[in-house]
């Protein structure tokens, strides 16, 4: 009788403890997108402008486009190259990064096409706020300086 009483105290805790894990486990609103999240910093961070925002949105919406059928290409070589590092094949190694580098570059590419026409979407303010740090316009973060009172110094 009292294991039964203590199963009914324990039970609802232990249920409430798992849904919490289970929330706390789920990305934040408009987190399970990467393009999102990196319109949402750019607008906290420069204080952009509803003009700005829809630029930005259009922009990463099309890059995110552009760079799809290259992840698609990626996925299968990356999961390779991980089979062949736990192998030691060096040979398949070799190959598969002459693989993977010519569509990375293209990433690259896209990313840094995406990056220059939200920084000419940009005021002169803003602009000297990102500075250096061009990175934060293709979601790579904020770069020397910027986490700690602003941007690199000139």
């Amino acid at each position: 009788m009292k294991e039964m009483n203590l199963s009914l105290v324990f039970m609802p805790t232990a249920i409430a403890l798992m849904m919490g894990a289970a929330l706390l486990a789920q990305p934040p609103a408009g987190m399970h997108n990467p393009g999102q999240r990196v319109e949402n910093m750019l607008t906290k961070t420069l204080s952009l402008n509803a003009t700005q925002q829809g630029q930005v949105h259009t922009t990463l919406a099309d890059a995110q486009v552009q760079s799809q059928a290259i992840h698609d290409q990626l996925k299968p070589l990356r999961t390779s190259l991980i089979a062949a590092i736990k192998a030691n094949d060096s040979a398949q190694i070799e190959s598969l990064n002459q693989q993977i580098s010519p569509l990375q570059q293209q990433l690259d590419v896209i990313r840094s096409k995406a990056a220059a026409q939200i920084y000419a979407a940009l005021s002169p303010d803003q602009q000297t706020k990102v500075g250096n740090a061009i990175g934060m316009l293709m979601g790579g973060g904020f770069g020397p300086g910027m986490r700690h009172g602003g941007p690199p110094k000139q």
